[in-house]
């Protein structure tokens, strides 16, 4: 191997410089080590600029190390496959190798040969979460990681241990999330937050991680016959409950008052639909809405009063009775087991757990990473929580999107893309793991993470084999339509090559083909808003065939 390095080094090559981006290519055995930018690539050899001149490397025979392999692997017009390199390194941080065991989500792990005890406390904002928790940590003991052992030591308290690594985890379960190691509660992907990661890189390879997804509910939102109203936007839904729209005929309705419910002040629930759904607005809820004690009783309530509107669990409802709801556009979206997992629906309860700091120890995030696995979902759903493991979209729904690409009103600088779109996706299906582009906030970060690991986990199912997986990038800009489709084209890239690095094993013994589109703010499946303060907002889908 020595040899051919040695020879393809001393090959030059004509100027053909497509890209610059600076890396370091070292042989397994780190003999050899080139330091350079990428320029090209031609299916077997990298051209690499350094300072000597172009040299030729094969890129099968080296490791490729630093931040810019990821930002070559993202680029189009390198086109380089991400298991082309014997190994990927970002920032010191070996990529890991699958989805579903993760290596890099805590901050300075201590090597394996140095023993790692400490105690963690965990609290929960709803006793439910506890139950999820436990559930989800029996499922990755069983069939997550076989070489983890749990044991219950006292009332309260779960002990990990992983004895090839030499770590043990006392976990304590809390009274109140208050000033707890882990607090996990429902945290909204909704209004404003300050970035936590800038790129892909961070919270899917190099960590640390601030938050992580134990699960996912929704809300739906339950309304009476005859408002006039066929969907609702979160904006009147905190007017509504504010206070300050009392009729159906100030949102286009009927000429009818608005008799709104809820829950208990005291609930978990109540609180979770002021965060999600109030608190945004900047405002709060009325004291003047009907309180009513549980869910089944609003229900019939909602059934019995004229006017009368209420937000409810998933599934608490018939069908008939509930309405779509549309986020910060006038794109109005179902509740369906698909919409809520993909995240379309604006209404999801993300299930998150929040560290006051980085666990020393690995196994709490690996826990936490495989609670996305479909072990872990089957788990908890046999519980009766909400099972949030990648589906493919119903054929007709499928359909509908793409002819709706012919049907739409576009500018010229869409229509070339739109047609791409119909050309491409005709005859692929939708998956439910979507991605939400750009710099995130830290609960953005972890629902993009889940959303790897549930990608990883479902692809290695022998039904994917030899498929193309598709990452279809969407986005609106204040700087007009190139520009959107600019950024949806630069976000599905980055998430194609961070996905590469994280599941390369998937993707090789699955033998799937992996590749990248963007088609700016064509056909959306959804509001696009991110919690992060952008010019652009960017979601990146999954699609298969």
């Amino acid at each position: 191997m020595l040899k051919k390095i040695a020879t393809a080094l001393l090959c030059t090559v004509a100027p053909s410089v497509l890209t610059a981006q600076k890396v370091e290519l070292r042989s397994s055995d780190g003999l050899i080590s080139v330091k350079g930018e990428v320029i090209a690539f031609d299916g077997v050899l990298l051209t690499v600029a350094t300072s000597v001149g172009e040299v030729n490397v094969p890129a099968s025979d080296v490791g490729c190390y630093g931040f810019g392999c990821l930002t070559i692997l993202s680029d189009a017009a390198l086109n380089i496959p991400p298991n082309t390199f014997a190994a990927v390194v970002i920032d010191d941080v070996p990529a890991a190798s699958s989805g579903a065991q993760p290596t890099a989500a805590a901050a300075d792990p201590a090597p394996a040969a140095v023993p790692v005890s400490e105690t963690l406390s965990i609290g929960f904002s709803d006793p439910r979460y506890a139950d999820m928790f436990r559930t989800s940590t029996g499922a990755f003991v069983l069939s997550g990681q076989r070489d983890t052992r749990i044991g219950l030591t006292l009332p309260g308290q779960i002990e990990l241990t992983n004895a090839d690594r030499q770590e043990d985890v006392s976990v304590i379960f809390a009274n109140t999330t208050e000033n707890a190691d882990i607090a996990v509660a429902v945290t909204p992907l909704t209004g404003a937050a300050e970035f936590v990661h800038q790129s892909p890189a961070d919270w899917s390879l190099t960590g640390p991680l601030s938050h992580q997804l134990l699960g996912l509910d929704a809300f739906e939102v339950v309304v009476a016959e005859g408002i006039g109203l066929e969907a609702i936007t979160l904006a009147q839904l905190a007017g509504i409950y504010a206070g300050d729209v009392t009729n159906w005929s100030e949102l286009g309705g009927a000429d009818l008052r608005i008799l709104p419910l809820q829950l208990p002040a005291s609930s978990g629930l109540h609180s979770e639909f002021s965060e999600l759904v109030v608190a945004p607005s900047g405002k709060t809820v009325a004291k003047s809405v009907l309180t009513i004690p549980d869910e089944v009783g609003i229900v019939n309530s909602v059934t019995r009063f004229p006017g009368s509107i209420a937000v409810v669990s998933f599934g608490q409802a018939d069908d008939s009775m509930v309405i779509p709801v549309a986020g910060g556009c006038d794109v109005a979206v179902a509740a369906t087991p698909f919409s809520i997992t993909s995240g379309d629906y604006p209404l999801i309860r993300p299930i998150t757990a929040t560290y006051a700091g980085p666990p020393r120890a690995t196994l709490m995030p690996e826990l936490l990473d495989h609670a996305a696995t479909r072990a872990a979902q089957a788990a908890v759903a046999g519980q009766g929580f909400l099972d949030a493991s990648p589906m493919l979209q119903e054929a007709a729904a499928n359909n509908n999107r793409v002819v709706s690409v012919l049907d739409s009103a576009l500018s010229d600088i869409d229509k070339p893309a739109a047609a791409k779109m119909f050309e491409l996706l005709f005859d692929a299906d939708r998956l439910s793991p979507t991605l939400i582009g750009g710099a995130v906030s830290g609960p953005e970060g972890a629902w993009n993470r889940a959303a790897f690991v549930a990608l990883a986990d479902a692809l290695g199912d022998a039904s994917y084999a030899g498929k193309e997986i598709l990452f279809i990038g969407f986005a609106e800009s204040a700087n007009g339509d190139q520009a959107a489709i600019d950024v949806s084209e630069r976000v599905a890239n980055e998430m194609q090559a961070a996905f590469g690095l994280f599941a390369p094993d998937v993707i090789a013994e699955n033998v799937l083909s992996v590749s990248a589109y963007g088609f700016g703010g064509v056909a959306p499946a959804a509001c696009y808003q991110g919690q992060v303060d952008s010019e652009t907002n960017s979601r990146v889908e999954i699609w298969v065939r």
